[in-house]
């Protein structure tokens, strides 16, 4: 979603026309959204693509010269998708010609999430993303960034990161039952989906969602290009779910959109609640105001009766 000049939001998302599952046939519609019936007004199909299976995960970004960017999914088939960018100069009236993101790129699963586009301070664009040098869920994933330094046309892959096991910390609160379940997290490297916001004092911020139970984090002082280690903040006690970060405007502070566990057990069926560990459920908010050095939990927005998962934050 993205604030337009008249103070109207104009909304991105995935119809689907087969099925719901990720593989199956979807096209991407842009129209007015109204915030009190949920309605989009002026709705149009965009980017259409006869070979396109599942057109998903659009991210818009209003760059700095007042254009619209927008990154998404076009999947071609349950192991191979291409990440493409366009850009609006009139609100979404007209895009520009898709550009192929991942196109120097030899990885054929690149994962990367809905509201993930971003413009630095300096200009570059920055699409972070998981991506899979081998057959999907079959090697450990590398977390990266495609960036751009020149508008969108052309597009590069930073330094890749991967989570390193002495730097996996245990879940606070086990049992017997869910010691079996972190041996097995240990072997399957479940980190993906990740995310970058520019910090205030102008360090890039790299999280991800994890299986080991938190959000892990890293820090970059070179624009994204490379990056410290992924560590986990103890505040942050999550399901395998993905979070969402933004800066606040005019703000030093963070805003972590995430799901709270801190009083779940890890990996078990809560037996109170007939609730899995894995339920992306309640929808929480945490706040930092040292740059993601630590992070204060304020609270649930949403209770634990749904799911709730790959959300956007507009302002």
């Amino acid at each position: 979603a993205i604030l337009m000049k008249s103070g109207a939001v104009y909304l991105v998302y995935s119809r689907f026309t087969g099925g719901g599952a990720d593989h199956d046939t979807a096209e991407l519609r842009g129209g007015i959204l109204d915030l009190k019936t949920g309605r989009l007004a002026g709705q149009k199909i965009l980017f259409q693509s006869k070979n396109a299976l599942n057109q998903m995960s659009a991210s818009i970004e209003k760059l700095s010269n007042g254009d619209w960017g927008m990154v998404w999914i076009r999947k071609k088939s349950k192991i191979t998708d291409d990440i493409y960018f366009s850009r609006s100069a009139d609100e979404g009236k007209t895009w520009s010609k898709p550009v192929m993101v991942n196109k120097s790129e030899k990885y054929p699963y690149d994962v990367i999430n809905n509201d993930r586009l971003r413009q630095f301070a300096s200009g570059r664009l920055a699409a972070p993303v998981c991506i899979y040098p081998g057959r999907w869920h079959k090697t450990p994933a590398e977390l990266a960034m495609f960036y751009s330094d020149d508008g969108g046309k052309n597009w590069k892959l930073s330094q890749r990161v991967r989570l390193l096991k002495e730097n996996m910390i245990r879940p606070q609160k086990m049992n017997a039952g869910s010691k079996k379940v972190w041996a097995e997290v240990c072997k399957w490297w479940g980190y993906q989906e990740p995310g970058v916001e520019e910090l205030a004092d102008g360090r890039i911020l790299m999280y991800c969602r994890t299986s080991n139970g938190y959000m892990y984090q890293a820090f970059s002082n070179e624009g994204g290009l490379t990056c410290g280690p992924l560590k986990p903040p103890s505040d942050i006690v999550t399901c395998m779910g993905p979070q969402s970060i933004r800066r606040l405007p005019g703000s030093n502070r963070l805003m972590c959109v995430f799901n709270d566990h801190r009083d779940w057990r890890f990996g078990v069926i809560n037996p109170a609640t007939g609730m899995d560990w894995n339920w992306r459920t309640p929808l929480s908010i945490a706040v930092s105001d040292n740059n993601a050095a630590s992070w204060k939990v304020l609270g649930n927005i949403e209770d634990a009766t749904h799911n709730y998962c790959y959300t956007s934050i507009l302002f």
